[in-house]
């Protein structure tokens, strides 16, 4: 009888380890299936994130490569340069017409010019904004830039030098002319765009480099 009751309980040992084994290797086996699926998720959420970062860095480049010019208000303000350049003093603001300005533009353009001297000679030199916009023209200022060209070729022949210059992250067209003739109005001339709508000039009987710091000075 003792000797059955041993049997017995030794069994019952042995069933309970056995049990016990698997009901820890289900936990083992829920761990790691847990593990493994969490980790793919958070590998998948960070692909994602990736993803998403990229797409974003994407979408911000282009959308810097898609900045438009900024186009200043049009009015008087736009001949006041600050800080003047040296050698510069500032005479005062007047509103202007294309056509009598020396430029080779023959269109009635509306203007708004900045008068300047420089140096020990007072030279005279004009900052120029002309507005494309509100006149009765389909020209660009682009367009009004070539009938520049064409003008100064014209007029000052072979003495006739048009070359680009590059100052506040734009190009310029400057105009230059070797000649003694008179009158000497339209030989040294600096122009530029802004958009369509606006076109710069800075004219003067002084050196190119006296021209540019004006120009420069402008910010435009």
């Amino acid at each position: 009888m003792k000797k059955n009751i041993l049997v017995l309980l030794l069994l019952a040992a042995v069933l309970a380890v056995g049990v016990s084994g698997c009901l820890g290797g289900d936990d083992e086996a829920n761990n790691t299936t847990n593990n493994t699926t969490n980790n793919t998720t958070n590998g998948s959420n960070n692909s994602t994130d990736s993803s998403n970062n990229s797409s974003n860095n994407d979408s911000d480049s282009d959308d810097s490569s898609n900045e438009s010019v900024s186009i200043p208000p049009f009015d008087a303000n736009l001949t006041l340069v600050d800080p003047i350049p040296d050698g510069f003093s500032f005479l005062s603001t007047a509103t202007v017409r294309s056509h009598g300005q020396h430029i080779g533009v023959t269109d009635a353009l509306f203007g708004y010019q900045g008068i300047y001297q420089y140096g020990e000679n007072e030279t005279s030199v004009f900052l120029t904004f002309y507005d494309v916009a509100i006149a009765n023209t389909t020209k660009t200022s682009e367009d009004y830039i070539q009938i520049m060209k064409d003008s100064h070729a014209s007029q000052y022949g072979d003495d006739s030098s048009i070359s680009t210059i590059r100052f506040n992250g734009h190009d310029a067209v400057l105009f230059t002319a070797e000649t003694d003739d008179v009158p000497q109005y339209g030989r040294y001339m600096i122009a530029w765009t802004l958009g369509d709508s606006i076109f710069v000039t800075v004219t003067g009987v002084v050196d190119a480099d006296v021209l540019e710091a004006l120009a420069t000075a402008t910010g435009y």
